[in-house]
Protein backbone atom coordinates (compact mmCIF):
# COMPACT_ATOMS: atom_id res chain seq x y z
CA UNK A 1 0.00 0.00 0.00
CA UNK A 2 1.24 3.49 -0.97
CA UNK A 3 2.30 5.56 1.53
CA UNK A 4 -0.52 9.28 1.66
CA UNK A 5 0.84 12.32 -0.67
CA UNK A 6 3.13 14.40 2.28
CA UNK A 7 1.92 17.24 0.57
CA UNK A 8 -1.85 18.06 0.38
CA UNK A 9 -1.01 21.52 -2.56
CA UNK A 10 1.58 23.03 -4.40
CA UNK A 11 1.74 25.66 -5.99
CA UNK A 12 4.12 26.51 -8.80
CA UNK A 13 4.25 30.04 -9.92
CA UNK A 14 5.97 29.71 -13.48
CA UNK A 15 5.06 26.20 -14.64
CA UNK A 16 7.46 25.85 -17.73
CA UNK A 17 10.81 23.80 -18.01
CA UNK A 18 11.54 23.94 -14.11
CA UNK A 19 8.51 24.59 -12.76
CA UNK A 20 6.31 21.73 -14.75
CA UNK A 21 9.67 19.16 -13.77
CA UNK A 22 9.60 19.76 -10.35
CA UNK A 23 5.89 19.36 -10.41
CA UNK A 24 5.82 16.16 -12.49
CA UNK A 25 8.86 14.90 -10.54
CA UNK A 26 6.76 15.26 -7.42
CA UNK A 27 3.61 14.34 -8.69
CA UNK A 28 5.18 10.92 -10.25
CA UNK A 29 6.72 9.95 -6.59
CA UNK A 30 3.53 10.37 -4.75
CA UNK A 31 4.55 13.07 -2.97
CA UNK A 32 2.03 15.53 -3.85
CA UNK A 33 -1.55 14.99 -3.54
CA UNK A 34 -3.08 18.37 -5.66
CA UNK A 35 -0.91 21.23 -8.02
CA UNK A 36 -1.97 24.59 -8.58
CA UNK A 37 -0.07 26.35 -11.13
CA UNK A 38 0.17 30.16 -11.87
CA UNK A 39 1.30 31.47 -14.90
CA UNK A 40 0.94 34.22 -17.74
CA UNK A 41 -0.18 32.90 -20.31
CA UNK A 42 -3.45 30.18 -20.68
CA UNK A 43 -1.79 28.47 -23.28
CA UNK A 44 1.54 27.25 -20.98
CA UNK A 45 -1.12 26.63 -18.44
CA UNK A 46 -3.03 24.61 -20.92
CA UNK A 47 -0.12 22.85 -21.77
CA UNK A 48 1.15 22.12 -17.82
CA UNK A 49 -2.25 20.68 -17.55
CA UNK A 50 -2.22 18.45 -20.58
CA UNK A 51 0.82 17.18 -19.78
CA UNK A 52 -0.55 16.32 -16.08
CA UNK A 53 2.09 18.61 -14.27
CA UNK A 54 -0.80 20.44 -13.13
CA UNK A 55 -4.42 20.08 -11.58
CA UNK A 56 -5.55 23.83 -11.53
CA UNK A 57 -4.59 26.61 -13.39
CA UNK A 58 -4.56 30.18 -13.03
CA UNK A 59 -2.72 33.33 -15.21
CA UNK A 60 -1.78 36.54 -13.36
CA UNK A 61 -4.80 38.02 -14.44
CA UNK A 62 -7.28 36.46 -12.51
CA UNK A 63 -7.60 35.54 -8.40
CA UNK A 64 -4.30 33.30 -8.45
CA UNK A 65 -3.54 34.70 -4.57
CA UNK A 66 -6.44 32.23 -3.29
CA UNK A 67 -4.11 29.19 -4.52
CA UNK A 68 -1.34 30.87 -2.19
CA UNK A 69 -3.79 30.31 0.66
CA UNK A 70 -4.25 26.67 0.07
CA UNK A 71 -0.63 26.05 -0.54
CA UNK A 72 1.85 23.60 1.90
CA UNK A 73 4.40 25.02 -0.55
CA UNK A 74 5.12 27.77 -3.11
CA UNK A 75 7.97 27.15 -5.73
CA UNK A 76 9.34 30.32 -7.75
CA UNK A 77 10.17 29.38 -11.04
CA UNK A 78 9.78 32.59 -12.87
CA UNK A 79 12.61 34.52 -14.39
CA UNK A 80 14.12 36.07 -10.73
CA UNK A 81 13.78 39.54 -11.38
CA UNK A 82 9.85 38.99 -10.91
CA UNK A 83 10.44 37.24 -7.19
CA UNK A 84 10.30 40.33 -5.23
CA UNK A 85 6.66 41.34 -6.80
CA UNK A 86 5.34 37.90 -6.50
CA UNK A 87 7.02 37.75 -2.90
CA UNK A 88 5.06 41.01 -1.68
CA UNK A 89 2.00 39.68 -3.61
CA UNK A 90 2.08 36.27 -1.94
CA UNK A 91 3.66 37.28 1.83
CA UNK A 92 -0.20 38.19 3.40
CA UNK A 93 -1.73 35.11 1.72
CA UNK A 94 0.32 32.68 2.82
CA UNK A 95 -0.63 30.32 5.71
CA UNK A 96 1.39 29.52 8.62
CA UNK A 97 2.51 25.69 7.78
CA UNK A 98 3.39 26.84 3.70
CA UNK A 99 7.31 26.88 3.08
CA UNK A 100 8.32 28.71 -0.10
CA UNK A 101 10.95 27.81 -1.99
CA UNK A 102 12.14 28.99 -5.50
CA UNK A 103 14.15 27.74 -8.78
CA UNK A 104 16.64 31.11 -9.58
CA UNK A 105 20.13 30.38 -10.60
CA UNK A 106 21.20 33.35 -8.62
CA UNK A 107 21.11 33.63 -4.31
CA UNK A 108 21.97 37.19 -2.78
CA UNK A 109 19.47 39.01 -5.15
CA UNK A 110 16.15 36.81 -4.16
CA UNK A 111 17.38 36.52 -0.50
CA UNK A 112 17.46 40.19 -0.44
CA UNK A 113 13.37 40.14 -2.38
CA UNK A 114 12.74 37.69 0.14
CA UNK A 115 13.74 39.60 3.40
CA UNK A 116 12.32 42.86 2.31
CA UNK A 117 8.97 41.12 1.65
CA UNK A 118 7.99 37.81 3.11
CA UNK A 119 7.64 39.22 6.82
CA UNK A 120 6.90 36.81 9.33
CA UNK A 121 6.95 34.03 6.33
CA UNK A 122 10.94 34.45 6.02
CA UNK A 123 11.64 31.80 8.56
CA UNK A 124 10.02 29.27 5.84
CA UNK A 125 12.06 30.61 2.90
CA UNK A 126 14.56 27.80 1.86
CA UNK A 127 16.26 29.62 -1.26
CA UNK A 128 17.27 26.52 -3.86
CA UNK A 129 18.85 25.63 -7.07
CA UNK A 130 18.74 23.20 -9.11
CA UNK A 131 21.46 22.15 -11.23
CA UNK A 132 19.08 21.40 -14.16
CA UNK A 133 17.95 22.28 -17.18
CA UNK A 134 17.56 21.93 -20.72
CA UNK A 135 17.61 23.91 -23.76
CA UNK A 136 13.88 23.95 -24.36
CA UNK A 137 11.40 26.15 -22.67
CA UNK A 138 7.66 26.08 -21.80
CA UNK A 139 5.19 23.64 -20.33
CA UNK A 140 5.76 21.09 -23.18
CA UNK A 141 9.45 20.86 -22.41
CA UNK A 142 8.43 19.99 -18.76
CA UNK A 143 9.91 16.19 -17.73
CA UNK A 144 9.38 14.10 -14.80
CA UNK A 145 12.60 13.10 -14.61
CA UNK A 146 14.65 16.18 -14.88
CA UNK A 147 15.67 16.09 -11.45
CA UNK A 148 16.73 12.63 -11.16
CA UNK A 149 20.24 12.38 -10.36
CA UNK A 150 20.65 15.86 -10.45
CA UNK A 151 22.37 18.09 -7.43
CA UNK A 152 20.11 20.73 -5.88
CA UNK A 153 21.26 23.42 -3.96
CA UNK A 154 19.16 24.54 -0.93
CA UNK A 155 20.66 27.83 1.08
CA UNK A 156 18.50 27.97 4.19
CA UNK A 157 18.30 31.59 5.48
CA UNK A 158 20.09 31.07 9.39
CA UNK A 159 16.58 31.59 10.82
CA UNK A 160 15.02 28.94 8.64
CA UNK A 161 12.91 26.54 11.00
CA UNK A 162 14.17 22.92 10.33
CA UNK A 163 10.75 21.72 11.42
CA UNK A 164 9.60 22.07 8.11
CA UNK A 165 8.18 19.29 5.56
CA UNK A 166 11.35 20.17 3.50
CA UNK A 167 13.63 18.92 6.19
CA UNK A 168 11.17 16.08 6.82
Amino acid sequence: MAAPPRLQTLVVIGVGLIGGSFALGLRRSGIVRHVIGVGRTRANLDAARALGAIDEAHTLDDDWLRAVEAADVVMLATPVGEYAGLLACIAPRLPARAIVTDAGSTKQDVIAAARATLGAALPRFVPGHPIAGSERTGAAAADARLFEAREVILTPLALTRHASPLYA
